[in-house]
């Protein structure tokens, strides 16, 4: 449907596939359904024009409006309250996490001192590897079940408002900074469900690579399908891209070879002029506390580090009691490491302004992305790297916009 709001979205390269458009639009109306490209996509079956005007209002391909303010001297990170590195003390949560366990670890302790009655968090199917959808996690073994890394497309808030309406429960949600993005606009369209959510943890992300990323690295393994147990980290720091074939073979690949060369290449139109991957918006962030050696990341394997951010005294306080029960082991880390230990974070704030500009220009339509300090960011970047980011994603976006011209 051309005069569709949710068409229009995904025409344009924006849609993340999070599924909002589906819950509240309804499955009879929006279809989300994994398409060739490897990304999700909606099918627009009826345009409804109030529900897709509630989309366009929420959408986070769109808008990213930030609540938590921050001033000049924040302008790269963004509100900072704590930080830290740490680890999670229960030797199996850092185990199977993607860098010390401290995500996990906040999930456990939420549920244990029954601060919340579930996690809400992205857990893939054993058996099939371009399943990943958001879990109710209820206990210890769930939530590990979902920890470590998933560098996929995930069905995040195709059922958010059945979930909601079938049960009082108050949540921890744990994702990706465009999935709290996306939380923060649905509860400021629904705010009957805001007091149910008492906490959203941050995974700081460098972009969602398609589904063909993860296939490419099984057929250069030359695996027979079908692929079971597949795993893109965990069990070390980075850990490793695991899994097993039909013939019971087990197949692993580094994280710097499987990110590194390959998933990376994969990434969705949106990543590529996304604002922040830090979880500007969430209570916490948490990220790896990578350790650094020649100026880059080191990635050879070792006991996991996280790089912790409160950003708000909900934030604050769940971390400081959960280091006070013993189930985490957090130190002071300075504002400078940050930049060391996140490079490409660092790198995409400070330049993400001029790819915001050759987008509008590029198509005609200005993204909502708000308070985010992009001016005073773009200040500490070299004017010729500014320069050559705006051309690229300026030829990137009229390349893209030809392609559909010529599509329909």
């Amino acid at each position: 449907m051309a005069g569709s709001v949710i068409q229009q979205i995904d025409n344009r390269g924006l849609c993340l596939g999070c599924g909002l458009c589906e819950s509240v639009c309804g499955s009879e109306h929006v279809h989300i359904q994994l398409g060739l490209d490897g990304f999700f996509h909606p099918e627009v079956k009826h345009s409804i024009a109030h529900r897709e005007a509630i989309i366009a209002r929420i959408c986070p391909g769109l808008n990213i409006v930030n609540d938590i303010p921050f001033g000049r001297n924040e302008r790269i990170w963004g509100r900072i309250r704590l930080l830290l590195s740490g680890y999670a003390t229960d030797s199996d949560v850092r185990d199977k996490g993607s860098s010390g366990g401290i995500v996990s670890a906040i999930a456990i302790h939420m549920l244990k001192t029954k601060q919340v009655n579930a996690v809400l968090q992205v857990g893939g199917d054993s058996s099939d590897f371009r399943r990943n959808s958001l879990q109710v996690s209820r206990t210890r073994d769930h939530v590990l079940h979902c920890a470590s890394s998933r560098y996929a497309p995930a069905l995040v808030f195709n059922n958010i408002l059945e979930l909601l309406d079938s049960s009082n429960d108050t949540f921890c949600f744990i994702g990706k900074p465009c999935d709290i993005s996306a939380l923060k606009n649905f509860l400021k369209e629904y705010p009957r469900y805001k007091e149910r959510l008492k906490l959203t943890v941050a995974i700081m992300c460098a972009g969602m690579p398609s589904i063909k990323g993860t296939q490419a690295i099984i057929d250069d393994q030359e695996a027979t399908p079908p692929i079971t147990n597949l795993t893109y980290r965990g069990h070390g720091w980075p850990g490793y891209f695991t899994f097993t074939d039909s013939k019971q073979r087990h197949y692993q690949q580094s994280y710097n070879d499987s990110w590194g060369k390959t998933l990376n290449r994969y990434l969705h139109f949106r990543c590529k002029i996304c604002p922040e991957g830090i979880g500007i918006q969430a209570d916490i962030a948490v990220g790896d506390a990578w350790e650094t050696k020649d100026g880059y990341p080191d990635f050879s394997e070792k006991e996991g580090w996280s790089l912790v951010l409160a950003r708000t005294p909900a934030g604050e306080t769940v971390l400081k009691m959960a280091q006070q029960a013993g189930n985490m082991v957090l130190q002071p880390l300075s504002a400078d490491k940050i930049a060391l230990m996140q490079p490409y974070q660092y790198n995409r704030r400070i330049r993400a302004g001029s790819r915001m500009l050759a987008f509008w220009i590029g198509t005609g339509k200005r993204l909502n992305f708000r308070k985010l300090q992009f001016f005073n960011a773009s200040l500490l970047s070299d004017k010729i790297i500014l320069l050559k980011d705006f051309w690229g994603t300026f030829r990137r976006v009229r390349s893209k916009m030809k392609k559909q011209t010529v599509g329909d």
